[in-house]
């Protein structure tokens, strides 16, 4: 398969995800689209049958030589054909209508990037709430042309993933990543369709704490200057990949 006619290629970084990541792909693999796309795992050494599932599905297998999620999204980048580069996480869960969604969307060419809605896989009361506060939380900032990337559902040009030098290695890096792009165009927010990501991270640290902590990460990522830094609980990033 030509460069030439790849449209789009998906990234998905892995670390240990058996659990997880076969529904990923096979989401991947069921997109109902008559674009062209491949299929890339980027995997940060894995020591459980990621690998094995991954092998089943992917086009490309490639190993990332440093660890972090940031590392592997840019090593599947420099791999990809694609002229899109769509970023999707090994718990996140794609529906067959996505790709052409979101290839329609970035024919926009002020669009820099963009993240689609998004649903949790479990409920409770608490988790409703911040997934239908932060779907419309992430819709307002999109419509202003300032919006975030989730990093577990992103898409961004091929070209201008390079000009900005790919994801940063940062607390909350799909936040720097959306900064940077936001100096080429506008990071908006697709309400067309939704993914369905892992809330496995709420459930694991608590809602509260889980929400502490990527509130202290908001602050040492975009006010690193700031005197709130000295209240904060969390003060050092820690990837779960």
């Amino acid at each position: 398969m030509s460069s030439s006619r790849i449209d789009a290629s998906f990234i998905v970084p892995a670390l240990n995800e058996e659990k997880y990541i076969e529904r990923t792909l096979r989401s991947i693999k069921s997109q109902k689209t008559r674009l062209r796309f491949e299929l890339i795992v980027a995997d940060g050494k894995s020591s459980d049958r990621t690998l094995k599932i991954a092998s089943k599905y992917a086009d490309k297998i490639v190993v990332s030589p440093k660890s972090g999620i940031w590392a592997g999204r840019n090593e599947g980048a420099k791999k990809a054909k694609g002229r899109l580069l769509v970023f999707i996480d090994a718990d996140t869960i794609i529906p067959p209508n996505y790709l052409d969604v979101v290839y329609q969307a970035m024919q926009d060419r002020r669009i820099s990037g963009l993240s689609c809605a998004f649903k949790f896989d479990r409920h409770t009361n608490a988790l409703r709430i911040i997934e239908t506060l932060s779907n419309k939380y992430l819709h307002l900032l999109g419509r202003l042309g300032i919006g975030e990337l989730q990093g577990f559902n992103c898409v961004i040009r091929k070209k201008d993933f390079m000009r900005v030098g790919g994801f940063p290695n940062k607390p909350l890096e799909d936040g720097a990543m959306a900064r940077r792009l936001h100096k080429i165009g506008k990071v908006v927010f697709c309400p067309k369709t939704h993914v369905i990501t892992s809330s496995r991270r709420m459930f694991k640290g608590g809602t509260i704490s889980s929400i502490e902590y990527y509130a202290n990460l908001e602050i040492m990522t975009h006010m690193p200057n700031s005197v709130l830094r000295k209240f904060l609980k969390y003060k050092k990033y820690i990837p779960y990949r």
